[in-house]
């Protein structure tokens, strides 16, 4: 067995073995920072993207019964039917699962489980420096654990439920990071103990994606930590490489490898925009920049960095410049210094390894920054600082001893007041869409999906609210910045959509015509705005133009219902203004093309013919359209009473009287009945049964 390295913070000092007490006091001191700091949040609603895994999740939603279709189907296939290339994070899936059937959809609970499961995170944290840095004071290991506990950056990830995606993969990982470390200098390979570490790893891969970094960390960590060389380092890393082969499969079975039915756009990743390579590198190179800077300065911060709160930029700018020159430096110092100051260099690599995943260097992300992307390579940073403060100000780091103790501690509390502080804060913003999205707007005014969010939860607001002057006053501040997220990005054709919308609760006809006008422009393949561009003309009876989108809806999608029925709601309302103004044959015509869209023969349509023609006296008519609806709702009291009452009109008094019977005998307390059969059987000259019909007919309501 090779043996350890010694780090370069450690000393040739005796180190203390630590007190079994000081160890449980600095487990303790962690449970109580994240309680203080999240445990709020158990009182917190549903925010964000919550719907996609969880509360509008058709597979998570059937509970653990589900369990197959959550392994054999991409992760978004069972939210919105997305299909082809997607995340594939079964196990996040079947935990969600889980506390559905547990818990059925209860935030507190689903909450609750973020923060002890951070609990847990931050606890692996403190236990993985400790075998990392053997040689270092149990002091120095709990301040990089507090860092790391109370660093504003993690917010995201706790207090949204929807990450549980990220805290599964880091636990899972960085457990087994733990399992095939080496323990001590003298051990032997413990054969059990590296297959649950694999299927570990295994389990982070199925939680999300980007655990694959760890393929790279954990035989980093063990060829910089341990005098072992590179072949040897490749030889027991191979069963991850193959532990990563089987996720591949069975993500290939999953979701295969074709595009996605639902695009990406400027919205989601601010590189979309980007044209040439020029802007595309300056651009990556911004974003890289505001990865360091959230890391050194969490603030402000925010659930959405995309268009146009980090612009498109170009080499002109400085800021890319910063960014570049940043991580190259830190680069040549890692490369440079990896084996003479192997932790610092370490923690430099761990952070550019857990990053590129998701920071768009190497891989186009579904978004241009997120903070949930940094709660690993956070590790990084919080061993970066410990180790480099150390190194500093030449503290004595196995015995925590030397003439700047006590600056170190003092700056260690300055940063765990001042994180602690902005991650309560910052926690707070998640109770619920709106402060989260209110908040959303003062810290990235210039992102056009924050305007177009908040404006959203307004309308979404606006619609349950029962107060009209409450509900028009959410709705024009709805609009307000659905205009504002339309003034950074014009092709945001939802902000259009749904500002169409908001007029038309106002009772805004003219703006929401004009709104989605607007919308379809951007897409003419805009279904639904087409189809409610319709109901508008409908409204206001310009048919002409109303049934032009039906039937363009239509078109696009023939297996669409809705124009199909608005088409056959169209003609029906035609034939009823047509009638109105006395054109009967041209209402006919309408009320029978309204027919050739409904294949039930809807009860309304055959009604309204048969009393255009009982109107002009056309008895047989009436009677055939009656009849026909008869045929297909036998127990309509309206198709019922009247072909009662026609036939009546036609003489055809058995007839009558058979149907007005069977009306009665669905609901027995029918006064156009009584009226019919009194008036029937006083046709036939029976008075003792008309008069009895007569006086039920009074007594009836």
């Amino acid at each position: 067995m090779s043996q350890r390295k010694q780090p370069t913070t450690s000393t040739k000092t005796e180190i203390p073995s630590p007190k079994d007490n000081s160890i449980a006091y600095i487990r303790f001191s962690l449970i109580l920072l994240v309680l203080m700091i999240y445990g709020q949040s158990v009182n917190f609603e549903f925010t964000l993207d919550d719907d996609l895994f969880y509360l509008k999740h058709q597979s998570v939603q059937q509970g653990i019964s589900a369990i197959s279709d959550i392994f054999h189907y991409g992760s978004l296939n069972k939210f919105d039917g997305t299909v082809g290339l997607q995340p594939y994070r079964p196990i996040t899936l079947f935990v969600f699962a889980l506390q559905k059937t547990l818990f059925d959809n209860s935030p507190a609970m689903a909450h609750l489980v973020n923060v002890l499961l951070y609990i847990i995170m931050v606890q692996m944290v403190f236990s993985l420096a400790r075998r990392l840095l053997p040689n270092i004071h149990i002091a120095l290991i709990g301040m990089l654990a507090v860092l790391f506990a109370v660093h504003p950056i993690h917010t995201e990830v706790v207090a949204s439920i929807k990450s549980l995606d990220e805290l599964l993969a880091a636990i899972f990982c960085f457990g087994a990071w733990m399992m095939l470390m080496p323990n001590s200098e003298s051990e032997k390979p413990q054969y059990l103990k590296n297959i649950f570490g694999y299927v570990l790893f295994f389990l982070g891969l199925l939680s999300k994606e980007s655990a694959i970094a760890f393929l790279l960390i954990i035989p980093l960590c063990n060829w910089m930590f341990f005098k072992s060389d590179i072949i040897s380092t490749l030889k027991k890393s191979f069963p991850l490489l193959l532990t990563t082969m089987l996720f591949l499969f069975l993500r290939y079975l999953a979701i295969g490898n074709e595009p996605n039915n639902i695009g990406l756009s400027d919205l989601d990743n601010v590189l979309h925009a980007a044209k040439g390579i020029g802007e595309i590198t300056a651009t990556k190179a911004v974003i890289l920049f505001y990865y360091i800077k959230l890391l050194f300065v969490p603030y402000p911060l925010n659930w959405d960095y995309s268009y146009q709160q980090i612009p498109v930029t170009d080499w002109m700018n400085i800021l890319p410049w910063i960014g570049l020159i940043i991580y190259a430096a830190l680069f040549a110092y890692a490369i440079l210094n990896i084996r003479k100051n192997s932790v610092l260099s370490f923690a430099i690599l761990f952070f550019f390894i857990t990053t590129s995943p998701t920071n768009n260097l190497f891989f186009l992300n579904g978004a241009t920054i997120g903070e949930r992307f940094l709660f690993v390579p956070s590790f990084g940073f919080v061993l970066g600082i410990v180790i480099l403060l150390v190194q500093l100000l030449k503290i004595q780091s196995a015995t925590f001893s030397g003439a700047t103790k006590n600056a170190m501690i003092a700056i260690f509390g300055l940063l765990t007041i001042l994180f602690t502080g902005l991650s309560f804060a910052r926690t707070g913003d998640w109770k619920n869409n709106i402060t989260l999205f209110e908040k959303g707007v003062e810290r990235s005014p210039n992102s056009s999906r924050t305007h177009y969010s908040l404006a959203t939860t307004y309308m979404n607001t606006a619609e349950s609210l029962i107060d009209i002057n409450e509900k028009n006053t959410y709705l024009r501040n709805a609009i307000l910045h659905f205009s504002k997220s339309l003034e950074i990005y014009p092709q945001n054709k939802l902000s259009y959509y749904n500002a169409g919308l908001c007029y038309t609760m106002l009772g805004d006809t003219n703006k929401a015509i004009s709104s989605y006008q607007k919308a379809i422009e951007i897409d003419q393949k805009y279904l639904m705005a087409i189809n409610n561009l319709g109901v508008l003309f409908q409204g206001i009876r310009n048919f002409d133009s109303a049934q032009l989108c039906y039937e363009r809806a239509s078109i696009i999608d023939p297996k669409a219902k809705m124009p199909k029925k608005n088409l056959s709601d169209l003609f029906i309302m035609k034939g009823i203004y047509l009638s109105q103004k006395g054109e009967s044959e041209a209402a006919i015509k309408s009320y029978q093309i309204s027919m050739q869209f409904n294949s039930d023969n809807n009860a309304m349509i055959v009604n309204n013919i048969a009393s255009i023609y009982a109107n002009k006296k056309n008895y047989d008519s009436a009677l055939h359209y009656l009849k026909m609806g008869y045929a297909n709702y036998p127990k309509d009291l309206m198709i019922l009473q009247n072909i009662a009452a026609v036939s009546y009109l036609n003489k055809a008094y058995m007839q009558a009287i058979a149907f007005a019977m069977k009306a009665l005998e669905i609901n027995g307390q029918l006064k156009k009945s009584f009226g019919v059969l009194a008036d029937t059987y006083a046709a036939l000259g029976n008075t003792k049964e008309a008069s009895r019909y007569r006086l039920l007919y009074n007594q009836a309501k």
